[in-house]
Parts: structure tokens; sequence; C-alpha cells
């Protein structure tokens, strides 16, 4: 039987379309976000819709690197640049360009003259610089090219030496209205006027506040060179700051924190938080919702009533502390949802009934260890996620003692142990039937090669509704290091795969979820 031409003509144009194009180019983009580079490569050579999606979708995600490379000269390299971008059918919105003065050439001005030219940078959206310590030379040009880009929200720039000699670009001024973000690694420009800038991370192994202070201290709390009132996230890490002058004499730290009350993150890894700085950020930061401390010297522990002031905080971070933390007055928070403490002493009297915390993260001590079992029991039974670092010294039983305690804790859904020596430990634990997420650290990824003592069918007797089981080392792993036991665990596990992990030593738990996990299926 022979098809109507009008029918058979509708049937060959439909089946020389594929149905993927007939989506919006947003809904398709969604799809590209989960291809790695290879497969989206593949699938702009299917076809010329294909490849002309690809090179819409291809900007939005990736960065257009321009470096230095071996053997080509810099000035021609950038000159090349230039002229391919000129030339290119996309909109490239993310560059990083490595800036340094060659040797022996004096037309590198030039040609990044034509790099930066205004056209090509209307639509740049994410700048990256690399400066050398010679490209002082060029902060004058690189100053008006950021100026004059109208959409950058994220600006990144770092210096390509070591942290001992941070570089104090006086002539490099950021003056840009759209921008939302700024990363400073061992930079510290001369001017920031920023208006819209709300996110500043500044890495240095100088005193940023200290320096912005005296601004404040000189000109009446006015900001002549660097305008950051407006900020509502701030992040600072001085590396190798290991000066003792906690209080800063001039005062010149507590006029910085005074003036920022915009603030609504605070993230401070900056040697000694001194108590006057503290008192500083509980009286002018009321706005913050994530206050994160690296080191901790309150004279008086009771100095932590200034927190109730915060009463939109609904994350605390305190890495290491001088005194014992008296954590009734802590978990009064009345929006406090996260507690992250480290090498703190807790002091567990007057414990009131907990409500809004629902994550908590302690080193507990051997002689404190009857004190939590019993506030695990009973004012923080309502937690949702439990870390328990592990300290080095504590003996199996005392490790024990915690881990009975657990069942008594009826809304605990996720679970992470750190400094787990051994997986035969986690014998003593009674099954956990609520939980749905186990996090596992050990102390050396070695001890995972020898530690066969435990089965995935015993952790499945544990935890027998865990969605996610995840292992790893509390130490940077090298290759091959879980090969044995993730063939192990791959075999014998019941419900999943357990695939190891290694992580960076951060606060939060989604840092330690690292790209070799996997959920459990």
């Amino acid at each position: 039987m022979q098809m109507p031409k009008e029918q058979a003509g509708t049937m060959v144009s439909s089946s020389s379309e594929c149905p993927i194009y007939r989506l919006p180019p947003e809904l398709v983009f969604k799809i590209f976000d989960y291809l790695d580079l290879p497969s989206l490569k593949s699938v702009s050579l299917t076809c010329h819709r294909s490849e002309q999606l690809f090179a819409e979708y291809c900007p939005r995600r990736c960065i257009l690197y321009i470096a230095k490379r071996p053997h080509v000269p810099i000035v021609e390299h950038l000159k090349k640049a230039a002229k391919m971008l000129l030339r290119t059918k996309r909109t490239y919105r993310s560059l990083q360009l490595h800036v340094a003065k060659p040797r022996g050439n004096k037309n590198m001005q030039a040609a990044l003259g034509q790099l930066l030219e205004p056209r090509l940078l209307q639509q740049l959206v994410v700048l990256k610089l690399d400066l050398a310590p010679d490209s002082l030379t060029f902060a004058a040009q690189l100053s008006g090219a950021v100026a004059h880009m109208d959409r950058l929200q994220e600006l990144t720039i770092r210096s390509t030496v070591d942290c001992f000699s941070p570089l104090q670009f006086s002539e490099l001024r950021l003056a840009n209205r759209s921008l939302h973000k700024l990363v400073l690694g061992h930079v510290w420009p001369g001017v920031i006027d920023c208006p819209n800038l709300r996110l500043l991370e500044a890495t240095a192994s100088l005193d940023v506040e200290t320096i912005v202070g005296k601004q404040y201290a000189q000109h009446g709390g006015r900001e002549p060179h660097w305008k950051l009132n407006q900020l509502e996230e701030l992040v600072i890490v001085e590396e190798l700051c290991m000066a003792l002058d906690m209080e800063n004499r001039p005062g010149y730290k507590v006029l910085f924190f005074r003036q920022l009350t915009q603030l609504k993150r605070l993230h401070c890894n900056t040697g000694y938080i001194s108590e006057r700085i503290f008192q500083a950020i509980g009286e002018s930061c009321v706005l913050l919702e994530d206050l994160s401390i690296a080191s901790l010297h309150l004279v008086d522990p009771s100095s932590l009533r200034v927190l109730a002031n915060l009463t939109r905080l609904r994350q605390l971070a305190i890495s290491h502390s001088f005194k014992p933390i008296p954590l009734a007055t802590v978990v009064c928070l009345p929006s406090l949802e996260r507690l992250l403490l480290g090498r703190v002493v807790i002091d567990w009297q007057k414990l009131p009934n907990v409500q809004s915390l629902q994550w908590l993260k302690i080193k507990p001590y051997a002689e404190g260890v009857r004190q939590l079992c019993d506030a695990l029991a009973g004012p923080l039974k309502q937690l949702h996620c439990l870390w328990i670092d592990f300290c080095y010294a504590m003996d199996t039983p005392t490790r024990e003692e915690i881990l009975a305690v657990l069942p008594t804790l009826p809304a605990l859904q996720t679970l992470v142990l750190q400094n787990v020596y051994q997986l035969q430990f986690l014998k003593a634990m009674p099954p956990l039937a609520g939980l749905t997420r186990l996090v596992l650290f050990t102390a050396s990824a070695y001890e995972f090669e020898e530690d066969y003592t435990i089965t995935a069918e015993v952790l499945a007797q544990l935890v027998p509704n865990a969605r996610r089981v995840e292992i790893g080392s509390s130490k940077p792993l090298h290759d091959n290091v879980f090969t044995q036991p993730y063939q192990f665990f791959k075999s014998r596990t019941a419900f999943g795969y357990l695939l190891p992990t290694d992580h960076h030593s951060k606060w939060e738990l989604r840092q330690y979820n690292h790209r070799y996990i996997l959920p459990l299926r």
C-alpha cells in the first residue's frame, strides 16, 4: 500500500530532525550540564543544529584561558587570541588571563590593549587575572578595562608568586558598577569602588583588617580607598599570619568590623580573634546568618553572651578556643541550626532543651563523654545530623560509650564518624534504622587495606535504610590506595556501591562529599 504524498512528506520531515532539538535551548542546555566535555564534543559533531547549540552553550560553561605557552612569545599569543575573539561567533562570558611583562619586548601593552578591546569585554561575566610581580606596569590599563565591563559579575585576581610576597598594587583601581563578587589571592589593590559588591574573598599573608581599618581611623569612618561597608559576605584567610598582637593597639581591626553592618556571612581564618574584636562583631554585624572563626581567644567565656544580638544566626563554627565554651549560651540562639566545634572544650552544664539546632559537629574529650551522652539523650535528641571527630587519645571503650547512645536520637538521619581507626570498631554500634547517610573517615588511608573485619552485610545490618555510605581518609589519598577494599566492598555489598573518597579538611559536610562519591542504588 502506497502512502499519500502529503503524509509521506510529513514523516520524512519529522524523521530528519532530532526530537530533542524541538525543546527550547534553555532546556537543552540543562541536559548539556550533565555531560562531560568529551561527550559534549561528540554531540556537537552530530549535526549543524548540535554544533550551533554547542557554540552557544560552551562559553557559558567553559573559561577561555589565555596564558603564556612554551616557545611562543606572550605578545604573539595575545595577538592571536585577540584575532580569534574578533572572528569567532561564540560569545565568551568567562576569561582567565595571565599577565606578565615579557623580557626584551615593548609591545606587550599594545597586544594587551587589543585583547582588552571594549567590544570584546562587554560580554564578560567572569574575569580571572593571574598577575606576576612585573605586571605592575599594566595596572592602569587593567583598571581601565575593568571599569568598562558593564556585565562583569565576578572578578578574581591572584598573584603568581608564593604567599610570602603579597602584591600591593596601589595603582590598581577596581571600579565597576556591576561587580558582585571579588576574589583576591595575595593581591591587594589601591582602590575598591564597586557599589554592587556583595562578596569579598581575600587570601593574603598581610593583615587586611588592619589595612582597611586604618582607613576608617584616619578618615573618620569614611571610605576613600576601599568601599566595603555594603558587603554581605566576607571570607578572610591570612596565611602564615602568626602575629600575637591580637588587639591591634590602635583598634584598626575593631573599627573594620564595626563598619560591616550589612554582613550576613563572615568567615575569619585570621589567627586569633580577640575578645574586643568578637565583641565588635556581635554588636555591629547583627544581620549575620553564618559565622566561622578559626581561633577564638576570650579571656571571659561569658563574653559569648554578645551572640544574643545575632538573632538571625543559623550556622556557627569555631575551630579552636582557648577557653571552654558554655554550650548553654550558644544553643539558645533562636535561629541556630548548625553548630560546628573543633578543638573546643565544651561546658555542658545547664543545657536547656534545644528546638532549632539540627546539625552538630564536636570533637569530644574523654573527661566530657558522660556529659555528652546525657546531652544527646536529652536536650540534643532532636538532632538530624551528628558529626563526631574522635580524639586520637580516646580509648575504644569510651568511643563505644558514645556509639551506644546514638539510638536515643530518633530524628538522626546523617552520621559522620571521623578518625575511626578500624572498621571493626563499628561492630559496637547499635543498629540505626532511621539513618539514611553514614560517612566514615579514618586517620590513615592505608588502614583500610589491612582491615577486613567488617563486611558490607554487617554495615547493612547496622544502617538498614542507608541510601548512602561514604568511606574515606582524613589525609590526602594516593592512587590505588583503596583498590582492594573497593573491590571487596563492591563484590559483597547487598545494598549498592561503596566508593572511596578523599576530602579537604573543611567545616561543611558537603565539602567532604567529593568527586569520587556516588549515591547508593
